[in-house]
């Protein structure tokens, strides 16, 4: 299987959508009553950021070499953390369609993601992902993320929600 790793285009965006929807929102019965209004959401989300003018984003597409099916995604931008003065680049929304798991596809999409924070300038990259979703932590540990520190969120604290571990990776 050969993947394609390039930018994400507007017409990409149903794909785009679909990969994240499923990746993050599927399984649970109650999100199934609001699946469309989840997936609203997000292509609204996507929709506003690809069309966006910022130098600092970009979001790429994993697709299949043979039928260009868009199998993977994700989106890097410069977050700016106010109370420190400081900014960084971001991964955010990395996903893979679950039959194309562990094919190497996550770690395709962190590669360009690194090269794109070493054009930017920036000499590391930073990211969250949930405490209990090991498979991810697996590869952000073996890619060489550090855990940077454990964050509570509104939802951790009143619904017993995951906590949020921010990692970070120094660039060479």
């Amino acid at each position: 299987m050969s993947i394609q790793i390039r930018l994400a285009e507007a017409q990409d965006l149903k794909e785009l959508v679909e990969v994240l929807t499923y990746s993050f929102h599927s399984g649970s019965t109650l999100v199934s009553w609001f699946y469309p209004l989840v997936k609203l959401g997000i292509s609204e989300d996507i929709r506003t950021r690809l069309q966006s003018r910022n130098p600092h984003y970009r979001c790429f597409a994993a697709s299949l070499t043979t039928t260009h099916i868009i199998v993977g995604t994700v989106e890097i931008s410069v977050r700016h953390r106010l109370l420190l003065a400081e900014s960084m680049p971001y991964i955010a929304n990395l996903a893979v369609s679950k039959e194309y798991r562990r094919q190497g596809i996550a770690r395709q999409l962190l590669v360009k993601c690194e090269q794109i924070a070493q054009e930017w300038g920036f000499k590391q990259l930073t990211l969250h992902v949930l405490e209990d979703n090991m498979a991810a932590q697996e590869l952000y540990f073996s890619h060489g993320y550090r855990l940077d520190r454990v964050e509570h969120t509104l939802n951790s604290w009143l619904f017993n929600q995951p906590r949020q571990l921010f990692l970070k990776k120094q660039l060479r």
